[in-house]
């Protein structure tokens, strides 16, 4: 092994497009960290950012794999490819992170907490990712509490029609396709993706546990861009896409079928059940579809500048289960009676489905005053919730109305955002949200930068109406702080240090002991509850990239989080230390090489069920061929590491894929 890993070095050791440590250019655009869009120097918040040329040089198929690189970011997955998918940002889980493709909230309505999925996206269509941390419910309102993860899909770049192609086959039976094409003239641009991916998979339940049955997944994807600026100088804009995916799963709480008609005691039960494996019968199948839609203009009044937008998305889940299921007895063999220690047992055959919208309009317009720019508006917003099939039917919504505004401007070395937001729900009332961010340049290699802000986190449709919820629940209140520093030295060395701290009162999650629920008087304590007392947050993020030479660079970053709660909750399901490395190397004209390290370590506890620390080696080699093509081999954890992301479900083993890319 350790001669693999020598010679691996000695390979790359011979110009660096590290991904890691996105220390963008200062004068380079971002579009999330403000209203506007603003200098990546001249904001206070912490962005990072992923270029088309970053995702090319790593290969990577699945999105969550470009995230779990950068400094903060850490990513759970249970189990392969299409199976669910959440990252933190700091600590802050996938419910406290928003998430916009192409301007369009894709968070889920449906899902348990709004978030979404990261492992229904891949890089086929994706040119740019910008990854805002911290508190941002000033700028995007309830769930930015963490931060925002903001995806463009492919635009075009260059003038004339241009097309590309990408295909990939690999371990599992992996392969993808994908076709894009775009178009760029004086007054319109068009960019059109095709992309499509299949797997066998591996068992999203341990293999260590015995689960030996390959979980598939199919995925078809379309999404779109035109925009075109007519004669009077209004531009207007559509963009959109379109997904279908099948995969397989693994049933979670599910009873042998030698126990089928029995009664069981307390014992027996928790002798047979089974928490999380392959199950007896056929796998366990669901079906998706989302669809998003936004439409723009852009246009000016005197010396004001607007936007104006319409955006839908919608998402459907359907689940197909065939397991033996159970209920409580009493001793006169009544069903579910919460307080005997008796338990029969049924054949479940369960179909159920889930189906969300939310409809989004906004205006926003910017003026100059007071030697800076004032951005201001207002948006609506309604999100929708259908639940039927096996375990009942439901239908709620809700609504939200929004004013912003954002004063930005530049006094001698400081730059300086105030933002304010409030926000009028149809459930809870009024909140009001505020962010300050501070920048400092102490000189043209250093900046110090701050950022101060609140947030909040309204309960979602399933936590306060389903059969686990509560509707006495009111909204999360959180407070954000974090300062840091970044310096830029010769010759492409540059390095950034982050304290960050966040707090959260009233936390919202699921509680063992909690009877507040339609589900506790049938099955006994269990229910989304509120978490007394204020949860809080800490911790350092480095990161930092050094030329070692003209043609081989090394990126580093570590995150040290320090969370502490009420309760034994998923706030605290975070390792304590993240650490990502990156070696990256011009071998020769047209070879490019990198491998990665990724590790996490002090993590902590399920449930009082300790968790393993991990260690991931991947690596990629890119070789040109000349006129717009190239070939890639990428190989994942490199030394066949065992682990687990989330206890109980299963990770892969070494895997190699080959791809090739040609533009035309």
């Amino acid at each position: 092994m350790k001669k693999t890993a020598v010679s691996l070095l000695a390979l790359l050791a011979a110009g660096p497009q590290p991904l890691l440590a996105q220390d963008i250019a200062l004068d380079e655009i971002v579009v999330s960290a403000n209203l506007g869009e603003t200098e990546a120097g001249r904001t206070g918040a912490t962005v990072e950012v992923v270029t088309t040329e970053d995702l090319r040089s790593t290969g990577d198929l699945r999105f969550s794999d470009v995230l779990r690189r950068l400094p903060g970011v850490s990513v759970n997955t249970r189990g392969g490819m299409g199976s669910q998918t959440g990252i933190a940002i700091r600590g802050a889980s996938q419910n406290y992170v928003g998430v916009l493709v192409d301007g369009i909230d894709v968070t889920d309505p449906t899902a348990t907490q709004v978030a979404f999925d990261f492992g229904q996206l891949t890089t086929s269509d994706v040119s740019r990712v910008e990854v805002l941390k911290g508190s941002q419910s000033a700028l995007y309102g309830s769930g930015a509490v963490g931060g925002v993860v903001t995806i463009t899909t492919l635009r075009p770049t260059e003038e004339g029609t241009h097309q590309s192609v990408s295909a990939e086959i690999g371990s599992h039976r992996t392969a993808a396709l994908s076709y894009g094409i775009t178009h760029l003239s004086d007054n319109s641009e068009a960019a059109l993706t095709l992309s499509h991916v299949e797997t066998d998979g591996f068992s999203n339940a341990s293999e260590a546990d015995g689960n030996t049955e390959a979980d598939g997944y199919e995925l078809d994807r379309l999404s779109f861009h035109v925009a075109r600026t007519l004669q009077n100088g209004v531009r207007i804009g559509l963009n959109g896409f379109t997904e279908k995916s099948e995969s397989e799963y693994d049933p979670a709480y599910y009873m042998p079928s030698d126990t089928l008609g029995r009664v069981l005691t307390h014992d027996q039960w928790l002798n047979a059940v089974t928490p999380i494996g392959d199950g007896e019968s056929y796998d366990e199948k669901l079906d998706r579809e989302s669809v998003g839609l936004r439409a723009f203009a852009e246009f000016k009044t005197g010396a004001f500048s607007h936007t104006a937008s319409a955006s839908v998305f919608r998402s459907k889940r359907r689940y197909f289960e065939n397991e033996v299921g159970y209920f409580t007895l009493d001793d006169n063999g009544t069903e579910n009676d919460p307080t005997d220690d008796l338990y029969g047992t049924f054949t479940s055959l369960s179909d159920n489905r889930y189906e969300g919208r939310r409809e989004k309009l906004d205006w926003r317009a910017a003026v100059a005053v007071a030697d800076g720019e004032l951005v201001f508006g207002a948006d609506w917003q309604r999100e929708d919730f259908d639940q039927s099939g096996t375990w009942g039917e439901l239908s709620e919504d809700s609504s939200s109305t929004g004013l912003y505004g954002e004063f930005t401007r530049r006094i001698g070395d400081l730059d300086l955002a105030l933002s304010l937001r409030r926000d009028d729900h149809s459930i809870f009332g009024t909140f009001d949200a505020a962010r300050v961010a501070l920048a400092y340049h102490v000189d043209e290699a250093t900046i110090l930068r701050a950022q101060f802000g609140n947030g909040y986190r309204a309960p979602s449709n399933f936590e306060l109406f389903s059969f686990f919820g509560s509707q006495d629940l009111k909204p999360e209140q959180s407070r954000n702080i974090d300062i840091g520093v970044e310096h830029e030295f010769a010759s492409g060395t540059s390095v950034r240090a982050t304290a960050f701290y966040l707090e959260v009162d009233d936390l919202i999650d699921y509680n063992r002991d909690a009877t507040g629920c339609p589900a506790a008087a049938l099955y006994g304590p269990g229910c989304y509850a509120q978490v007394p007392g204020t949860s809080r947050r800490s911790g350092l993020e480095l990161s930092g990239e050094l030329a070692l030479t003209d043609t081989l660079g090394l990126a580093a970053a570590y995150t040290y989080t320090d969370s502490a709660t009420n309760a034994a909750t998923t706030w605290a399901s975070v390792p304590r230390h993240l650490v990502a490395v990156e070696l990256t190397s011009d071998l020769t004209p047209t070879l490019h090489g990198r491998i990665g390290l990724t590790a996490a370590m002090d993590r902590p506890d399920d449930f009082g069920t300790p968790v393993e620390n991990y260690s991931l080696v991947d690596a990629t080699l890119t070789k040109g061929l000349g006129e717009g093509r190239e070939a890639y081999l990428r190989v994942e954890n490199l030394f066949d590491e065992e682990y687990e992301l989330v206890p109980g479900y299963g990770t892969s083993g070494r895997a190699v894929f080959a791809g090739l890319r040609a533009r035309f």
